[in-house]
C-alpha cells in the first residue's frame, strides 16, 4: 500500500527485457534463467499439502522467523532463520521493505534478503484467496506464494493474480525462483528481482521494473570459490538488541554504556576501536568512552563495555552513538556507526508525557492511500507501576471527512508483539482538530511490566499524522494496514507524534489527624459533639468512607462520610451526629479513625487524646467568656469569670492544647498575649473550681 506524502504519483511503464544469464557480482554469484540452454528447467513444486500455511501476512508486512532444519549457505555465511514478507521477498532478518523498492545492491537500510517478485503485493482485502506455504527439510526449503494480487487504490483494492515460489537448495547452495502465473500491474511497475548480502554493497540484481513471464525460472549460483575478501564490521546495537529508543528516570540509575559489534565479513578482525558517547539536544558531550576489540571471528559478534555510564540528571532527549574506527580496507563504512535515542523523564512532575518526538512538526505528515491504515509507537515506561490516563497525537492535516481512533495494545503477543487490546477511543470527523491532542482513555490503565503499543488509525481518507524527521530516532515505529502489523518501512528516518500520558500512580490514603475543640487533659462532664479532622494523604479525591470514634474500650460510633470529595492533601471536619456522653468517671483515650477499603496506609488512620470523663456535673460551668479585640493580632482581653484562682487553656482547631496559664486570686480581667500564635481560630477554656467558661477568638494578621 502507498503512504501519502504528496498529492500525486507518476506511473512508469518499463519494457520487459530478459537476458538468459547475468553476473557475477563482486562475490561471484551468477544467474541463469530457463530460456538459457543450460539454465534451470521450470518445474513447479506443489507444497500446498506438504507445507505449512503461513499466517499473519497482510499488506506491507513481514512474519517470522521460520527456523530451517539446516543452514542455507548464502554468500560467505549460512542462515538458519528466515522471514517471509507480503511483498514477495524473504529475508534473513525482520527488515520491512515497501514500495518504492531499492535497487540491488544498496548499502544501508534492509540487507540480507532474496527479492523473488518484490512488488506491492497484498494478502489483505475482502474475499482474497492469497495464500503462502512454507516447506522445509534438511535438503531444501520452499516458500510458495499463491494467488497473491497487487494492491491498488481503486476499488476493490486489489488487481491481478500472482503465483511464484522460492527454492533454497541447501545441497548445492543455489537459489531458484519459479513463476507459475503472473498477471496485472503493480503500482508504478515497481518490481525487483535479485539477492543482496548482509553487506548491502554486495549483491546481484536480476532485473528491476520488469515482469517475468509465466512458467519461468531463474536460478542464482554461488561461486565454486570466491576471491572476494570481505573486510567489514558493523555496529549491531547500543544498550540491548534492537537498538530501540528508551526512557530513563531523571536522577535514576545511571545507564551503563554497552554495545555490540558484528563482523559481517569473511575475514577475521583484530585490534580495532569502538567509541561511544552520549550527547544532549545542544550536541554537548555528556559522557564518552572507548574500548579496544582484540579479536572477532568472521560472521561473529562481540559485546563491548565502555566502562562508563550516563547519569540522567537532566530531563530531555539524548543521543547515544557508537562508532567503529581502526579497520583498514573496509568494504562498507555506512554501517560503522549507530545511534540510540534516550529520553530522560522527570518523574516528580504530576504529568509525564512519554514520546520520542520533538516539539515541532518536521515532516509533511503521513496517511495511507484509501484511509485504511495507521501507525504506532512502542512505549516502555521507565518505572512500574506506571499509571496511564491518556494517549497523545499530533494531527498534521485533515480534510474534515474522516476521523481516527487511538488504540492501546499490551505487548503480550508472541515475542513481545501487540496482543491484548487494552483501550480504544474514536474521534469523529467533526471533532478532529489539527495540532497536539490529548485523548483520555476510557478508563485509567496501570502498566505493571513491559510496554504498550499506541496506535493511531485512520477511519477514512484525508487525515495525516505528524512526523518528526529530525534525528535521533527511536526505531520503535510500526505501520498497521488492516489488522496487520509491521515495522515501519522508514523507521530509520522518522518518528510519529504519538505517545502516552502518565500521571502519578493512584494513592488512596485517608486518615484522622486531630480533634476540634477537644484537648489533652480536658474534662468532659456532659454530652459533647465529637469533631475530627480527616486528611486526604493520597493523590486521588476521596469520599464514601466510614469514620468512627470511641472512648476507652467502649462501643465504637461509626458514620459514613458522604460529603464533597476531599481533594489530595486537603482536610475536612467531620461532625459526628452521635454525641459523646460520659457514662462513667474515667481517664482514658478518646480515639477517632477512618476505615476505607481502598486505603493503602493504615499507619495514619487513627488519632487519640487522653481526656477525663466525669458523670453527673451540671453544665453550669459552660458559661460564655467575653473576649476582645476579636479578631486579635498580638493580645486579647477576657473577662466574665469569677475571682478565684483558675487555669486558662488555649486549644487550636486540631484540638491541640497550645498554651496553659494560671489565674491569680481576685482577677476579673486578664490580658492574654497572642503574638506567638499562628493565624487561625482558637478555643479558650477557663477552669475555676467546678466552673468552666468558654470562648473563641481569631488571630488574624
Amino acid at each position: 500500500m502507498n503512504r501519502i506524502v504528496t498529492l500525486s504519483a507518476l506511473l512508469l511503464v518499463s519494457v520487459p527485457l530478459f537476458a538468459g544469464s547475468g553476473g557475477p557480482d563482486s562475490y561471484g554469484y551468477t544467474w541463469k534463467d530457463s530460456d538459457e540452454p543450460d539454465g534451470p528447467v521450470y518445474s513447479w513444486i506443489d507444497i500446498t499439502t506438504t507445507g505449512t500455511l503461513v499466517t499473519g501476512l497482510g499488506d506491507d508486512n513481514i512474519v517470522g522467523p521460520f527456523t530451517m532444519d539446516t543452514d542455507h549457505p548464502f554468500y560467505w555465511y549460512g542462515r538458519k532463520n528466515v522471514w517471509i514478507a507480503s511483498n514477495g521477498y524473504i529475508a534473513f532478518n525482520d527488515g520491512n521493505i515497501a514500495s518504492p523498492f531499492p535497487i540491488i545492491p544498496t548499502a544501508g537500510g534492509v540487507n540480507d534478503y532474496i527479492a523473488a517478485f518484490t512488488s506491492d503485493l497484498t494478502f489483505a482485502g475482502d474475499g482474497t484467496t492469497a495464500r503462502c506455504y512454507f516447506f522445509d527439510d534438511s535438503d531444501i526449503t520452499i516458500i510458495s506464494y499463491h494467488n497473491v494480487p497487487f494492491w491498488t487504490a481503486v476499488f476493490p483494492g486489489t488487481t491481478g493474480d500472482n503465483t511464484f515460489q522460492i527454492i533454497l537448495n541447501k545441497q548445492d547452495s543455489t537459489i531458484t525462483i519459479q513463476y507459475q502465473f503472473l498477471s496485472g500491474l503493480t503500482q508504478n511497475n515497481d518490481v525487483l528481482i535479485g539477492i543482496e548480502s548482509v553487506v548491502g554493497s554486495v549483491g546481484l540484481q536480476h532485473s528491476i521494473d520488469t515482469y517475468p513471464p509465466s512458467n519461468f525460472a531463474i536460478r542464482f549460483y554461488p561461486p565454486v570459490e570466491s576471491e572476494l575478501m570481505v573486510t567489514d564490521a558493523a555496529m549491531n546495537w547500543n544498550t540491548r538488541p534492537g537498538n530501540g529508543g528508551e526512557f530513563l528516570i531523571r536522577n535514576g540509575e545511571p545507564l551503563a554504556l554497552v554495545a555490540n559489534v558484528q563482523n559481517t565479513g569473511n575475514v577475521d578482525l583484530s585490534d580495532f576501536t569502538v567509541n561511544g558517547e552520549v550527547r544532549n539536544a545542544a550536541n554537548q558531550v555528556q559522557v564518552s568512552g572507548s574500548a579496544q576489540v582484540p579479536f572477532v571471528l568472521a560472521i561473529q559478534d562481540v559485546d563491548v563495555d565502555y566502562g562508563v555510564a550516563f547519569d540522567p540528571t537532566t530531563a530531555g532527549t539524548y543521543r547515544y552513538a557508537s562508532t567503529i574506527t581502526g579497520i583498514s580496507g573496509e568494504l562498507a563504512s555506512v554501517n560503522n556507526a549507530i545511534t540510540q535515542e534516550l529520553v530522560v523523564v522527570d518523574t516528580l512532575l504530576a504529568v509525564r508525557d512519554l514520546k520520542f518526538t520533538g516539539a515541532t512538526d518536521d515532516g509533511v505528515g503521513l496517511g495511507w492511500d484509501g484511509g485504511n491504515g495507521g501507525v504506532a509507537m512502542y512505549i516502555k515506561p521507565p518505572y512500574y507501576p506506571a499509571f496511564a490516563s491518556a494517549t497523545l497525537a499530533r494531527i498534521a492535516s485533515t480534510t474534515g471527512v474522516s476521523g481516527y481512533s487511538m488504540k492501546v495494545y499490551d505487548d503480550n503477543g508472541l515475542n513481545g508483539t501487540p496482543g491484548t487490546l487494552l483501550d480504544s477511543v474514536t474521534i469523529n470527523a467533526a471533532d478532529v482538530l489539527i495540532g497536539d491532542q490529548v485523548i483520555p482513555l476510557n478508563s485509567p490503565l496501570t502498566i505493571t511490566g513491559g510496554g504498550v503499543y499506541v496506535l493511531w488509525y485512520m477511519n477514512g481518507p484525508g487525515i495525516n499524522i505528524a512526523e518528526d524527521i529530525v534525528a535521533p530516532f527511536s526505531l520503535q515505529t510500526y505501520e498497521v494496514l488492516g489488522n496487520y502489523w509491521a515495522r515501519y518501512r522508514d523507521r530509520e528516518n522518522g518518528d510519529f507524534h504519538i505517545g502516552i500520558r502518565l500521571t502519578q500512580t493512584p494513592v488512596y490514603d485517608i486518615g484522622v489527624n486531630g480533634f476540634f475543640g477537644i484537648a489533652a487533659g480536658q474534662e468532659i462532664n456532659g454530652p459533647i459533639t465529637v469533631r475530627a479532622w480527616v486528611t486526604n494523604y493520597g493523590n486521588q479525591p476521596a469520599t464514601g468512607f466510614p469514620v468512627s470514634y470511641r472512648f476507652g474500650n467502649g462501643t465504637p460510633v461509626t458514620q459514613q462520610y458522604t460529603g464533597p470529595a476531599i481533594q489530595p492533601q486537603a482536610q475536612s471536619l467531620v461532625n459526628f451526629t452521635t454525641l459523646f456522653n460520659p457514662i462513667t468517671n474515667a481517664t482514658d483515650n478518646l480515639c477517632a479513625w477512618s476505615n476505607w477499603s481502598l486505603d493503602m496506609d493504615q499507619v495514619n488512620d487513627t488519632t487519640c487524646v487522653s481526656v477525663n470523663a466525669i458523670v453527673g456535673i451540671q453544665e453550669r460551668d459552660a458559661q460564655q467568656l467575653r473576649i476582645w479585640p476579636n479578631p486579635a493580632q498580638d493580645l486579647v482581653f477576657l473577662d466574665g469569670f469569677g475571682t478565684g484562682r483558675g487555669v486558662i487553656e488555649v486549644v487550636d482547631v486540631n484540638g491541640r492544647l497550645v498554651r496553659t496559664e494560671r489565674i491569680a486570686s481576685g482577677s476579673e480581667r486578664i490580658l492574654l498575649h497572642t503574638h506567638d500564635l499562628n493565624p487561625g481560630i482558637y478555643l479558650l477554656r477557663v477552669h475555676q473550681d467546678e466552673a468552666m467558661y468558654l470562648g473563641r477568638f481569631v488571630v488574624q494578621r
